[in-house]
């Protein structure tokens, strides 16, 4: 049994030495750093630290551990500070919904007071307008009529009026007459073309 234990130790002996040659210690160290470049740190940290079980002296590996393990460190920090600081504003959120929105529903009134006492000032004045127009066309009329009054109208004679009202109804029922342009005046001393 012993026999046994000692061929599979210097198996194992030999298995690191051959990955150790398959594998130096700089390409761990390179690939670790690769992963540190791209911003994959926990890859990068392991990767170097499988390095540093076959090479557990290589002093490359062991300050790119030492770098990988204080960026990790402060990833975590900032995880945590940007944690807290969702907590916060989640916090101050919840505390700005729960004061009553009172004030806003009364800047909300207000705007919509506004707005309808704007809308009912155009509307008034939409009124005024039409009531002065109305009034003045009416005042014009009168003034019309009253010189058309005061004017007698000879026998035989219309009122610009009634010839209008007069033109208006003929063109109303007439329908317009379309004209052909006149031909030309046939010579029947020549002979017609029939070919």
């Amino acid at each position: 049994m012993t026999s046994r234990l000692l061929i599979s130790l210097s198996l194992l002996l030999a298995w690191q030495k051959v990955c150790a040659q398959l594998a130096p210690a700089d390409d761990f160290f390179n690939g670790g750093a690769q992963l540190y470049i791209s911003n994959n740190v926990p890859a990068a940290l392991e990767r170097v630290e499988n390095g540093l079980k076959i090479y557990p002296s290589d002093e490359k590996l062991k300050k790119l551990e030492q770098l990988l393990k204080q960026q990790q460190q402060s990833q975590q920090n900032q995880q945590n500070q940007s944690q807290q600081q969702q907590s916060q504003q989640q916090k101050s959120d919840d505390q700005k919904k729960q004061q009553p929105q009172n004030q806003q529903n009364q800047k909300d009134q207000q705007k919509q007071d506004e707005q309808k006492q704007n809308q009912s000032d155009q509307k008034k004045d939409e009124q005024q307008k039409q009531e002065q127009q109305k009034s003045s066309a009416e005042k014009q009329k009168d003034e019309q009529l009253d010189k058309r009054e005061g004017q007698p109208v000879k026998p035989g004679e219309m009122t610009p009026e009634e010839a209008k009202r007069l033109l208006d109804a003929q063109k109303n029922g007439e329908q317009l007459l379309q004209l052909k342009p006149p031909e030309k005046p046939r010579d029947n001393s020549k002979p017609v073309k029939d070919w």
